[in-house]
Parts: structure tokens; C-alpha cells; sequence
């Protein structure tokens, strides 16, 4: 296998902002749903969550809450107050030592009755965490049907254990999106991606002849790379694994999954996926990951898939930077032909409630506090009027040598503009016009689709794979190794059918033990979790 091959694999479907998990030290934080992993596995016995009787009058009070997100204090300052004026609530943090003990450690503190209030969901604690009971069903205390809840309710059903909602997301987050600049669509003579949405004609058949008409035209020109196989397979309306409320289905033998991977590896094998080792030699692109501000700057990408959200803004940059024009925009990845539906991918933003929390309450006004703020009008007007703001931003200093400022200059003199000077253009010392600084502005139509894209409500119908939540050796199957299930035919000379064949039985057992561990709790039987040596 080759290097810059080993390089996607490794990285699996992460990205730098949602799919990593940061270290549970004093030196980074994280955000999102995290890929857990690195994490070790719960290492106590635990009883099975409990849902108390609770005081809905009582004060909000202190609550405590466990995290390897260092910065949270920092990054959640605004919510932080406006919680504390608007319930009286206060957050303390207790942070992990490492994330190998994220798990242990949190089981280690149910067990020992020093259980904190809140922690953040993870893409383990569904159906990891919950099949050990290390959470509170909050059935009880937020209605889903609830005017506050009910557009979360299709993504909520999808964390059901066991007919219980532990789990209420507040905020919804595109996962993955097929992301391009428009001018070099244009310049190709290709029909642009988001014309073709909303003509509802963005389906597997026209992103296959684009990366056809585009590939034809130059021998340097690289279809699609990005993330692997299971975007793409999300568009079936299937999930590699599905947790469905009260089964554990290994979808990896279905038919549509199978067509979607096979239709993936035929586009490898033509040359439209992926990079090969001629283009990598000539252009320095490597074979699936690509950083988003250097993937669009030589022109030779048509297509990457990551996820929007970063890559907008960091393509755009780069791109200003060098002085290259262009039109950076992201569409869902293309509908299946035999589906009239444009399934996404999606992730998801949360809290739960450990079990043994000893407020519960406070944890509760918490969660429904943060929907409060996800969904207030003013909130959502204000957010997309910041992000199509076309107003100029500014450097902080004069850019001039000679200014001369013996007042407020830096070491070298030069102007440093106060907060009341934001808005001027010249400098007041020595009138040299003030330099511009790049600015994220969104394109409006790019935003709105970006709002769609995220909506449970929307035209898009999103799903979230279940395939990350299970133990390391899930995972691994999946998209770590030399022969990584999902992301091995994308990118690599691998049938699909073979790695099925060859991994299926070994996936079953790992899952077969999951299974038994709903049954098992469903009966109300106390569960011990394994030790990882």
C-alpha cells in the first residue's frame, strides 16, 4: 500500500474540527461529537441508569461537569452567563487526565457515588456508554414532543436504547459535503452542482459524468478526494451499522450498500476517485485527505469531500491569500438514482446526564437552556446577518515602518488601532489607508443551503451512522488498517465483497456482545463491563 494511501486510512473520516478527539489534558479542548476511538473502555461495574423523581421548582443550582475540553470556559463564556442570569445556574469543570481514562474514569465516578451532572455526548456513548448504564434516561424530564424539541425528534430517535431517551441533541452539524469552486466549474463548462440541487438532478449518475468530463480534459486533474466510503453509503438511506432503538443491524451484506461500494470501486479503478501515484508525483496531491487550504490552490481538483463547515472558510482564505479568484460553494453528497431521497450525513452536538448525577435538575435546565438559545429568532437572524456581513475587516496595526507612534505603537512604532478605531480607514498618526485583512463573508445562497443542511425539517432527511459508536475493535474493522472496510475500495485496489467476506464473522461477534448486553438491560439485569489490558 501505498504511502500517501496509508495517510487517508489512518485518518479514517476524521477532520481537524469535528472528527478528532482532543486529549483530556490542560494542553487542547474539543468540540462536536469527537471521535472516541483512542478512548479505553469502562473498566467498573455499573448499576443501571436511573431516572429520580425531580423538583421541578427547585433552583438550578451548581452543577459539575466532567470533560477533557479544556477551553470550555473560554469558548462557552457567553452561554455561561446568559445561563447564570437566566436560571441561576453555575458550571464547575473537572477535567480527565488523559483520553485514554475518558470512559474509566467517568465509570469509576458513577460507581464510587461521586457521579458529576453533566457530560458531553460522545460518538461512544451511543450505544457504548448506554449498554453499561452509565447515563440517566431523561424520558421523564424533556418531552421530545415538546414545541421546544419536536424538530429534534427524527434525529433523537435514532439514540434511542432500549425505547429510552437518554440523549436529546440541541444542535445538528453537517457532517461531510461535496465542496468546489464554482469558477473552475464554469471554466470546465460543467453544470454547477447546486443548480443541479435544485433541479433536483445532483444525483450518482451526473457527479460520475462530471468527474468523467473533468478527468478527460487534463491528465493532472483529479476527480474526487476526501473522505471515504460511508458518505457516500448514507446516501443509500443505510447505515453501515444501524442501532435501531431495540437491534443492533449489520447492514455491510445489504444490497444498496453493496451497489454503493461497488459503483466506488469501479470509479477508482477508472481513475475519478483518488489520486494516483502519476498525479501525485506531478502535483503533490495525496490519495484521500487533503488539507482544504491547499486542495483547491493548483487548480487541479474538481471535488473534495470534508466537512463544509471548516473547509468554506479555510479554501477561501487560502485562496484570497494567493491572490486566485473564486467561488467556493458545497452541495450534499449526490442522491442515489434509485432513491428519491437525498439523505445526509449528520452529527450532532449534546449533553447527558451520568447516572447517580446529584443534580439532575440543573443538568436538565442546562439541556434545554442550550435548545432555548438554538432556536431563539434572534439568535438565528443575528448569526446568518454576521456571516453575509460584507464590511470590510482591517489589520490591527498601520502597516506603515515610519509611522512614528510614541503613544500607542508597537516596539517598532507602528499605530495599534483601539477598539474605537475599528471602523476607520487611515491611520490617525501618519494617514497611511488601512490595510485590509481577509474576512469569511458566506455567499447567501451557500448559507441558506448550509441551514438546510443542518435542518431535521428540511428537504434533506439525515441520518447519523452508528458504526462510531461501539469499542476500538469496531472501528478498526471499519476504517483503520491496511484493509479498511469503507474507505479500502475508495481508495485503494480492494474489493468491496472480498473485505466483507473476510471481516463480517469477526464484526459479529464484537456485536454480538453489544446485543446482548440491550437484552440484558432490557431485562434489568446489572451489567459489568469488560477490562482492556
Amino acid at each position: 500500500m501505498n504511502n500517501t494511501l496509508k495517510k487517508i486510512l489512518a485518518i479514517g473520516l476524521t477532520s481537524a474540527m469535528t472528527l478528532s478527539l482532543a486529549a483530556c489534558t490542560q494542553d487542547d479542548g474539543g468540540n462536536g461529537g469527537g471521535d472516541n476511538s483512542t478512548q479505553g473502555d469502562l473498566d467498573a461495574p455499573l448499576e443501571e441508569g436511573t431516572a429520580p423523581p425531580i423538583d421541578e421548582e427547585a433552583p438550578t443550582g451548581h452543577l459539575v461537569y466532567f470533560t477533557y475540553e479544556t477551553d470550555f470556559e473560554t469558548s462557552s463564556e457567553e452561554n455561561l452567563t446568559k445561563f447564570e442570569t437566566k436560571y441561576g445556574g453555575t458550571i464547575e469543570v473537572k477535567l480527565c487526565s488523559t483520553s485514554l481514562e475518558y470512559f474509566p474514569q467517568m465509570g469509576t465516578l458513577v460507581t464510587s457515588g461521586s457521579s458529576p451532572d453533566l457530560v458531553r455526548y460522545e460518538w461512544r456513548s451511543f450505544p457504548h456508554g448506554m449498554s453499561y448504564n452509565i447515563y440517566t434516561p431523561l424520558d421523564s424530564y424533556i418531552d421530545i414532543d415538546s414545541d421546544l424539541w419536536k424538530d429534534m425528534k427524527p434525529l433523537a430517535d435514532q439514540f434511542k436504547y432500549n425505547s429510552k431517551y437518554y440523549y436529546f441533541p440541541y444542535q445538528t452539524k453537517t457532517n461531510f459535503a461535496i465542496n468546489y469552486n464554482a469558477l473552475t466549474i464554469r471554466e470546465a463548462n460543467l453544470e454547477d452542482p447546486m443548480d443541479l440541487l435544485k433541479e433536483n438532478k445532483w444525483t450518482w449518475s451526473t457527479f460520475e459524468q462530471m468527474l468523467k468530463d473533468w478527468c478527460n480534459k487534463d491528465s493532472n486533474h483529479i476527480g474526487y478526494n476526501g473522505v471515504g466510503g460511508q458518505s457516500f453509503i448514507l446516501t443509500t438511506g443505510k447505515k453501515t451499522i444501524d442501532v435501531t432503538d431495540n437491534d443492533i443491524v449489520n447492514n455491510l451484506k445489504d444490497q444498496d450498500i453493496a451497489r454503493c461500494m461497488q459503483w466506488l470501486e469501479r470509479l477508482h479503478k477508472d481513475g475519478l476517485i483518488g489520486v494516483t501515484e502519476a498525479q501525485n508525483q506531478e502535483t503533490g496531491h495525496s490519495n484521500g485527505y487533503e488539507a482544504p487550504d491547499a486542495a483547491f490552490v493548483d487548480g487541479n481538483l474538481l471535488f473534495l469531500g470534508m466537512d463544509p463547515s471548516w473547509t468554506y472558510g479555510a479554501a477561501k482564505e487560502s485562496l484570497y491569500n494567493k491572490g486566485i479568484d473564486e467561488e467556493m460553494r458545497f452541495v450534499p453528497f449526490p442522491r442515489d438514482d434509485q432513491s428519491d431521497t437525498y439523505y445526509c450525513g449528520i452529527d450532532t452536538f449534546g449533553y447527558l446526564v451520568p447516572s447517580g448525577a446529584p443534580n439532575v435538575k440543573g443538568a436538565v435546565d442546562w439541556i434545554n437552556f442550550l435548545r432555548e438559545e438554538e432556536v431563539d429568532p434572534e439568535n438565528i437572524a443575528k448569526a446568518k446577518d454576521n456571516a453575509l456581513d460584507d464590511s470590510p475587516a482591517y489589520k490591527a496595526k498601520c502597516t506603515n515602518l515610519e509611522c512614528g507612534d510614541t503613544e500607542n505603537g508597537d516596539s517598532k512604532g507602528r499605530h495599534i488601532y483601539t477598539d474605537e478605531e475599528k471602523d476607520v480607514t487611515e491611520c490617525p498618526v501618519c494617514g497611511t489607508p488601512r490595510e485590509e485583512k481577509f474576512k469569511l463573508v458566506w455567499d447567501s445562497d451557500v448559507y441558506d443551503l448550509w441551514m438546510d443542511m443542518k435542518s431535521t425539517t428540511g428537504r434533506f432527511t439525515m441520518l447519523f451512522d452508528n458504526g462510531y459508536g461501539f469499542n476500538d475493535d469496531v472501528g478498526k474493522i471499519l476504517r483503520e488498517g491496511e484493509t479498511p472496510l469503507v474507505d479500502g475500495p475508495v481508495f485503494g485496489d480492494f474489493s468491496f465483497t472480498q473485505l466483507v467476506e473476510a471481516n463480517f464473522d469477526a464484526l459479529e461477534v464484537y456485536l454480538d456482545e453489544y446485543r446482548k448486553l440491550m437484552k440484558q438491560n432490557a431485562a434489568g439485569e446489572t451489567v459489568t463491563p469488560p477490562t482492556e489490558g
